[in-house]
This record gives C-alpha cells, sequence and structure tokens, in this order.
C-alpha cells in the first residue's frame, strides 16, 4: 500500500460507523525506515477486516509525530498504533498520554529500546499482538496487558546558551554515550551504534559536577567523567544490562557515572576489558569505575560543551543536563512478562 511521503493524512477508512460506533484507530508512521512500510501493508487490511476505522498520518523532519498524534486526539482516535522508533515515540507520547489514550508500539526503528523493553521482540511479533489484541477489544472488550510508561523531562542548556525544555522516555546521557550517538551511522543500523560506540571508547574525560535537585541545588564537586546517563531501561543497546535495576515503570531513574579513565591507550584498553567482564556476569555495579545510584532528578553541569542525548538521539552539545522523573503516564498494550 503506497504511502505519501509527507506529514498529514495517509490514507483513512471513510466507511460511516455503525449506529453503534466503531473503534477509531490512528495510526502515526515514521516512512524513513523501509519496515515501516512494509508493516503498515499488513497492518491496514487486518484492521479493516475486524471491524476498526483508522486514519493514518506519516511524520516528517520538521513534524516528528507530536502534530499528528494532536491530529488524531482531534480525530477521536480511540486507540493509537505507533509505526518507528523511539524518536518517534517521544514525539507522540506527551500527547498521547495527556489525552489518556490506548497505544501500541510497532518496532520498525533502529535500536527500539522501548519497544524491547517491554517484550515486543520485533515488528513482526508486535504486529501479530496488535493485530490479535484489537480484535479481541472490538469483538469481546477484554482488557489488554497495560504498561504504564512514564513520560520524564529534560531541561538542558546548550553551547550557545539557550535553555531547553522537553520530555523523554527511557534514557538520558551527557558524555561518551552521546558521542557513540554521534558517531553512529543510521544506514549501517545497530552495527552503525556499534561503530560510533567505538569511536567513543577513548574519547577524553570531561570535568562535570553532579546532583542536586532543584529544591536543594547541591552539587558535587566538578571531577573528571567519561558519562553520566539516566535510565529506566535495562539494555539501552544490545542484549547487555548495563542499568540491571532499572525498570521502565520505576517511580525513580538508575543513574550511572562511567570514569574516570586512565590516560594510556593499554591502561584504558584494560579497564573497558573489566567493565565488559563484570556487564557479562551481570554485576556492572562491582567496577570501580561504573558508580550507580537511584533518584527522580539529577543534574550535570560541565565546564566545557560535551554531546548530549535522549531515548539514543542526539540533542546537541550542551553546557548542562537536568532530568526529572514523569508522573504522567502513557497507557501502551505489549506481551505480559
Amino acid at each position: 500500500m503506497p504511502l505519501e511521503q509527507v506529514s498529514g493524512r495517509v490514507d483513512e477508512d471513510d466507511r460511516p460507523a455503525s449506529p453503534a460506533g466503531r473503534v477509531a484507530v490512528g495510526i502515526v508512521l515514521n516512512p524513513k525506515h523501509p519496515e515501516t512500510l512494509r508493516s503498515y501493508a499488513e497492518l491496514v487490511p487486518e484492521l479493516r477486516n475486524a471491524g476498526a476505522r483508522y486514519r493514518s498520518m506519516t511524520t516528517s523532519v520538521d513534524r516528528s509525530g507530536r502534530w499528528q498524534a494532536e491530529q488524531l486526539v482531534k480525530w477521536g482516535a480511540d486507540i493509537v498504533i505507533i509505526l518507528g522508533g523511539d524518536g518517534t515515540i517521544r514525539a507522540t507520547a506527551p500527547v498521547l498520554a495527556e489525552a489518556d489514550i490506548l497505544t501500541f508500539l510497532v518496532p520498525t526503528g533502529t535500536a527500539n529500546v522501548l519497544s524491547r523493553h517491554i517484550g515486543l521482540r520485533s515488528s513482526r511479533h508486535a504486529i501479530d499482538y496488535c493485530k490479535r489484541t484489537i480484535a479481541s477489544i472490538i469483538r469481546d472488550g477484554y482488557p489488554p496487558n497495560l504498561w504504564n510508561v512514564p513520560i520524564n523531562t529534560a531541561e538542558y542548556q546548550t553551547a550557545d546558551g539557550a535553555r531547553h525544555r522537553t520530555e523523554f522516555i527511557g534514557l538520558a546521557g551527557i558524555g561518551g554515550d552521546a558521542r557513540a550517538v554521534a558517531h553512529h551511522r543510521a544506514s549501517l543500523g545497530l552495527l552503525g551504534y556499534a561503530r560510533g560506540a567505538a569511536q567513543a571508547l577513548f574519547a577524553a574525560d570531561f570535568a562535570a559536577s553532579s546532583g542536586g535537585t532543584a529544591s536543594t541545588g547541591e552539587r558535587t564537586a566538578s571531577t573528571p567523567v567519561w558519562s553520566v546517563m539516566a535510565s529506566k531501561v535495562a539494555r539501552p543497546a544490545g542484549p547487555i544490562a548495563v542499568f540491571p535495576e532499572a525498570h521502565i515503570d520505576a517511580p525513580a531513574f538508575s543513574v550511572l557515572t562511567v570514569g574516570p579513565f586512565p590516560h594510556s591507550p593499554m591502561a584504558r584498553c584494560r579497564a573497558w576489558a573489566g567493565i565488559a567482564a563484570a556487564c557479562l556476569q551481570g554485576r556492572p555495579d562491582v567496577h570501580p569505575l561504573m558508580n550507580y545510584r537511584r533518584t527522580t532528578e539529577t543534574r550535570v553541569t560541565v565546564e566545557s560543551p560535551v554531546p548530549a542525548q535522549l531515548d539514543g538521539d542526539l540533542i546537541g552539545d550542551c553546557l548542562e543536563l537536568r532530568v526529572s522523573a514523569g508522573e504522567k503516564t502513557l497507557r501502551v498494550s505489549a506481551p505480559a512478562s
């Protein structure tokens, strides 16, 4: 089924609703990924066969999902299906959470961190679950398996001094992890992230102070670190649990400060080998360069601009990054864990 590569309505079932009404399903698609188009072509006929009416909208560079979600809310969507990656979810989630709309995810992006965390192994798995569950909702009104995914807040200051505020789902970081994102090649998929990570391993440490909340304003002394990350997902990249205590619906972040690393290349290689071994053993916290804590709010201030990321998307070179755990939640239906 062909899709217009524009931001706006792609396809709509214009059959009139029955007197009793039919379930209205909104679909947000990121057409950048070929898997999105394949998944959409399979999904829409199943929605029609199940008796749902639908409206589909694509994202674009200028409108990455928020506007599309707003239009679907105005249209009267009962359910919204997101076909895309973590970036598309992040753009649409605040609107859908505010409207309390049941959401389904079909992971067609590169990393798909949130989808993997809630048990969606692939786009194929997600489509099968989506078709089966929506059909049962239409037929019987069975309640779906629900995850309440908090919408968290990030405030950051970029190198030009401008301050920004936005929302994110599961992962924020500044330093080496963001450098890995900056160097990755999207065309290589997950291998592109591995390439970026390899280039970031030997990135220089940077001076940072961390900790502190809006109420206390307390900060640690400035010290050299490689990266500071706040996560609600156990496996931000690949199969290794870098944040073994993290959980998507937890009230607090698992915050990890990595470093400082030794200066010599050989010593740094040994340090990374030790971290890898600790992670593979399921005990990354035992390594002295992996320092964990749990908090609902944290702030990192750096002396010189360094890259920062949210949900695996680079947001630029920053002087400060503050993250706060959110109370507003997105209702997502996914397989029971």
